[in-house]
């Protein structure tokens, strides 16, 4: 029988601190492990420098000096291009583009509205319907519903990176969503972000970047968040026209000045939304107003807005802009640093940029490129994951089969608040940042750790939250070496060194005292499984990709 893990306290700290860890013995020598072997030591060379606080010092200060080695066995190119278009290796997703190759997953993958998903997002309506909700309707329990939108918003979010099978899609959607990022928590954002989720991120994500461009400009959610509404010919609103040029489109040195920014906001004037008071039922609606707009003519990247032109003085800007080629090398550099690393090649970039250009933007030609690079599929272990990619790698990886938790999604919520990525919550118009650095404190390193003992740490068994079978992953192993091989194959789903091999052994026989070629009782593998499920999730081979 296996045995179901229930956890139910929301607060990540107390639950690892209450977690009958009966058989972690010496937490000295699991840091040690974790530190010294498991391949940390080859990512520490590529870390930048780790803050951490005085707690997290302590707990380093238990850990045995660094010995750095610098590679770890390489990864395929399927299981390197999966972990990249993916919300962390899902068995079958694996086993599929094995059989199929890279570059028809890839066009299943791109192909995404032919991917069967209408179970998925049945369950999604019914659980989360104020995702769905018009702002008018959201605006009647505003302010009240803020608790309710914010978190039906955010577990959607998990629901669909955990368990949709159109996974490069949703990728996509969350590089969109940091890329014209809104903060939910803003004002009215709460009953506008939900439209702008579905109308302008979901609909584009793997369409036309012009197109995309061109709904998020109209979109009351970023209109109210970076004050183009309130955008007048008479006092024009820059922020708008900055963001604009600087995040959306061309990038910080993409070429423009400070006046090409006042005369960009000068032809967004009168661009507004509907609001409550406005004496109409259509609050949260795109509005041009004529009578606030600029009618002179303008200046932008040195090409004339002749006078008169009204509403399509915006619409000729978004055009320039998305046709303009430090666009194309803007956009084409995020996806590679996406993609790929931090620091990816220029001639890489160089051809996502040339592909996007020739395809006017088309998002999935683009991508084509991108995928078919050397740099995508040979060069593995680049990056670290984001916490939104950790944090539903480990439910894709350990419980792939599972249903939605008993608790709604609470767990995953504080999981996910404590990692430092929940989704809608970066407050500045960047998005999240997609730099390794960023990612890779001491304190997230130690926080992923923690999070990685849900395999094994039940706090309740009132409420299970996530089941997780070892038996079929443990496939007979009744050894500790055969456990280690067995747990390796089926939650890593890559090959490790012989010396990490060696490490989780050798830990292994330390921990329960047994011989590692030793026959064990009946149901002590099944009883060390969870330990080394953590250990591997917790190792440099689960987290880079």
């Amino acid at each position: 029988m296996s045995r179901r893990k229930s956890l139910s306290n929301p607060n990540l700290d107390n639950m690892v601190a209450a977690a009958p860890l009966e058989k972690l013995h010496n937490r000295r020598d699991f840091l040690s492990l974790m530190v010294n072997g498991l391949g940390y030591s080859a990512l520490a060379v590529t870390l930048p420098g780790c803050g951490s606080s005085e707690e997290e010092d302590d707990e380093q200060s238990e850990t045995d000096p660094v010995t750095v080695e610098t590679e770890i066995p390489q990864a395929s190119a399927a299981y390197t291009v999966l972990k990249r278009t993916s919300f962390g290796v899902h068995r079958d997703q694996l086993e599929s583009i094995n059989n199929l190759g890279i570059d028809q997953y890839i066009e299943q993958q791109l192909d995404y509205l032919n991917i069967d998903d209408a179970s998925l997002e049945s369950e999604i309506q019914n659980r989360f319907p104020l995702i769905f909700e018009t702002p008018e309707r959201l605006y009647a329990g505003f302010p009240g519903n803020i608790e309710a939108v914010v978190r039906q918003m955010i577990a959607a979010t998990q629901y669909r990176q955990i368990f949709s099978r159109r996974q490069l899609y949703e990728v996509m959607v969350e590089f969109w969503t940091d890329h014209f990022n809104i903060h939910l928590i803003n004002g009215l954002e709460p009953t506008l972000k939900p439209s702008d989720d579905l109308q302008v991120i979901r609909t584009h994500a793997l369409g036309s970047f012009r197109d995309l461009l061109h709904a998020s400009a109209k979109s009351p959610a970023m209109l109210f968040y970076l004050d183009n509404y309130n955008n007048l010919a008479s006092a024009p609103n820059e922020n708008y026209a900055r963001e604009l040029m600087e995040l959306h489109t061309l990038g910080v040195d993409g070429g423009y000045t400070e006046t090409d920014i006042k005369e960009v906001a000068r032809c967004f004037t009168g661009w507004t939304i509907e609001f409550p008071n406005n004496g109409t039922a259509e609050y949260g609606v795109f509005r041009y107003n004529d009578a606030i707009h600029d009618q002179q003519s303008k200046v932008v990247l040195n090409q004339t807005i002749a006078a008169g032109g009204g509403q399509q003085d915006g619409e000729q800007i978004l055009d320039l802009l998305a046709e303009h080629p430090s666009t194309a090398d803007f956009i084409a550099t995020k996806l590679c640093r996406r993609f790929v690393s931090d620091d990816p090649d220029q001639a890489t970039i160089d051809r996502v940029a040339e592909a996007f250009s020739t395809s006017q933007g088309d998002i999935k030609q683009t991508l084509r490129t991108l995928f078919a690079s050397n740099a995508m599929q040979a060069n593995a272990d680049q990056k670290l994951t984001r916490p939104s990619e950790f944090l539903a790698g480990l439910v894709r990886t350990l419980a792939p089969d599972t249903g939605y938790p008993a608790d709604s999604g609470e767990l995953y919520f504080f999981a996910q608040a404590i990692l430092g990525q929940l989704p809608y919550f970066w407050s500045t118009p960047d998005g999240y940042p997609d730099a390794q650095s960023y990612w890779s404190s001491t304190g997230g390193i130690l926080n992923r750790w923690r999070l990685s003992f849900f395999s094994f740490a039940p706090i309740s068994l009132s409420n299970d939250i996530i089941r997780i079978d070892y038996l079929p992953m443990l496939n007979g192993a009744e050894t500790l070496a055969e456990i280690t091989d067995a747990l390796t194959d089926a939650i890593l789903m890559r090959p490790i060194s012989s010396a990490d091999r060696r490490h989780i052994i050798d830990w292994l026989t330390t921990e329960y005292r047994y011989d590692e070629d030793a026959n064990l009782p009946d149901d002590v593998p099944e009883q060390i499984a969870p330990l080394v499920a953590a250990v591997l999730v917790s190792s440099v081979y689960f987290q880079l990709r």
